[in-house]
């Protein structure tokens, strides 16, 4: 376990010093994030026309929210199925099968070497962002920024990135996945709290929701930011979390076991 563990810190160590060398990539990606958490609040603040709340979401609450999804979607969204996608279509992934060490263990360092740096680089520009708003951050406001929020980041953090790698292993099995990757993508856009708070949603989009994984990697965590959530339900939302880690984890045991016997090397 020890010598485990010390072959995933240099893993993590070599990543985060290649992520440092395309530092300039991580801080285009963040200005992507950035122009959602610009213009979002911006289009909301001219609905409110006059109206003290829309459903329950003050203008400050409403400007808080897309400052909390910003930091927690650049801490918590893994990517890893595009890396796996390219290495097993390429017959790259050749060199996975005999190393000391699981694909999993290895994709899982990557991916947070990455968000480390893009984080860290990306600090500025949310800084930026928060003061352009300074007027709508009431110090009045009721937030919650301890370990109850930080366990959902992590959670939400390892729920993507099981997702994720097990959609990447699908192209073990299947010769095309990119479109499977944009549709992944698209449904968490709507479903993660991205584009709106989920609790503006109707009946309906909420309860489907409730039962998809996105919301659970960032609108979940910036509910219990914003203290719009009760502890019956924060808690509920842990098991949820967890749930969707195992179960994906799971489908990533079969995926593997099953596509390894099918895979053949080859590059295209």
């Amino acid at each position: 376990m020890r010598r485990s563990l010390r072959v995933w810190w240099a893993c993590l160590l070599m990543f985060v010093q290649d992520s440092f060398v395309y530092r300039a990539n991580a801080f285009i990606w963040m200005l992507t994030d950035v122009v959602t958490a610009v213009t979002m609040p911006l289009i909301w603040l001219s609905s409110y026309n006059g109206r003290h709340d829309i459903h329950g979401f003050s203008p400050s609450q409403m400007v808080v929210y897309y400052l909390v999804v910003l930091l927690v979607g650049s801490i918590v969204e893994a990517h890893v199925m595009w890396d796996m996608q390219y290495d097993i279509k390429q017959g790259k992934f050749n060199v996975h099968l005999i190393r000391p060490y699981s694909l999993m263990s290895y994709m899982f360092a990557a991916n947070l070497g990455w968000r480390l740096v893009r984080t860290f680089v990306g600090l500025p520009a949310m800084a930026l962002v928060a003061f352009a708003f300074r007027g709508y951050l009431p110090s009045t406001m009721s937030v919650d920024a301890g370990p109850k929020f930080w366990l959902a980041v992590v959670l939400g953090h390892v729920v993507s990135f099981s997702i994720t790698y097990a959609i990447g292993l699908l192209s073990l099995w299947l010769y095309e996945t990119r479109s499977m990757h944009h549709f992944y993508y698209l449904m968490s856009m709507i479903f993660s709290g991205q584009i709106a708070p989920i609790a503006l949603f109707p009946a309906g989009l909420q309860t489907l929701a409730r039962l998809l994984p996105f919301q659970y990697v960032i609108g979940f965590p910036a509910s219990i930011f914003l203290r719009r959530i009760s502890d019956q339900a924060m808690y509920t939302g842990y098991a949820i979390q967890v749930g969707w880690i195992v179960a994906a984890m799971l489908l990533s045991v079969v995926l593997w076991r099953g596509g390894i016997k099918r895979y053949t090397a080859f590059g295209i």
